[in-house]
C-alpha cells in the first residue's frame, strides 16, 4: 500500500502529485493490468467437450455435404 504524507505548507494538488508520482514509480498499475491481462488453459474437460462439439459439427457437415443439401 502507498501512502503519502502532508507537509504543513503543502496544497492538497501536490500531495495528490506526489502519490500519482509514487504510484508510476512503484509499477502497481502496470502489474495488475498484466495479471488481469493473462488468462488461464482451458481444463481438461474444457478441452475435451470442445473437441466432441467439434467432431459431431464435422460429421454433421460431411453428411450435409455427401446427401448434397448445400448449407448446414
Amino acid at each position: 500500500m502507498i501512502k503519502v504524507t502532508r507537509k504543513a505548507d503543502e496544497s492538497s494538488q501536490k500531495v495528490a502529485s506526489n502519490f500519482l508520482k509514487r504510484v508510476k514509480k512503484s509499477n502497481l498499475i502496470a502489474r495488475k493490468r498484466k495479471t488481469k491481462v493473462s488468462t488461464k488453459p482451458h481444463s481438461h474437460l474444457v478441452k475435451k467437450r470442445k473437441a466432441i462439439k467439434t467432431a459431431e459439427y464435422l460429421e454433421k457437415k460431411e453428411l450435409i455435404d455427401r446427401i448434397g443439401k448445400g448449407k448446414l
